[in-house]
């Protein structure tokens, strides 16, 4: 496949100043020590929007993802496990990692697949994970968080600043819990693609 779910997550070189009127700035967090400790671990992806064609498309046929940050052979670098399931088949990518430039809150993907580099984004909810991406001059913003079960706080957070960027709710693509794939790359549940929005837990 073309993408990789962080990949498909990441992509950025800075914070769009333009914004409507009636929206808050997106404000990125602080890339610290603290902060990197906190997104180390296991992370489900949940939704998200693109302007990018290519991305748009890879969404679509995203039916489930998740994936792994551990600490990486250097001083800020993470390395990334990916599972992932596109229509009806599940990838395992264990050779992506992430490095992290502090000076810029920026985190940039490097893998087989496609680089891409996106912000963290200051979230309501420690069990959220929002990245603002670029590719190219398109832009896009998804949602991760610790458990596929969302509360109806935490997609409203990211619909909000989705719609900041000026998506509307048809351009969000969502992933189905029940699509999950086993990291040793059992099939599993079968599922079609959806743009359906999750059950909030």
């Amino acid at each position: 496949m073309a993408l990789a779910c962080v990949a498909l997550l990441l992509g950025l070189a800075h914070l769009l100043n333009a914004k409507p009127l009636d929206c808050e700035p997106l404000v990125p967090e602080t890339l610290d020590n603290a902060t990197i400790s906190k997104v180390l671990g296991k992370w489900f992806y949940i939704a998200g929007a693109s302007q990018y064609k290519p991305h748009q498309k890879e969404m679509e046929a995203l039916k489930n993802a998740y994936y792994f940050f551990y600490p990486g052979k250097h001083e800020d670098e993470l390395q990334v496990t990916q599972v992932m399931r596109f229509n009806e088949t599940c990838i395992v990518d264990k050779d992506s990692y992430i490095t992290i430039d502090r000076s810029n809150s920026t985190m940039t993907m490097k893998g087989p697949h496609e680089d891409g580099t996106a912000q963290l984004l200051k979230s309501n909810f420690e069990d959220s994970l929002i990245m603002y991406h670029i590719q190219n001059t398109e832009q896009g913003i998804s949602l991760s968080a610790r458990s596929q079960n969302v509360s109806k706080e935490q997609l409203e957070e990211v619909k909000a600043q989705a719609a900041c960027l000026g998506f509307t709710k048809d351009d969000m693509y969502y992933t189905i819990a029940e699509a999950i794939c086993p990291l040793e790359g059992d099939d599993g549940d079968k599922k079609h693609p959806s743009k359906e929005e999750p059950t909030a837990g």
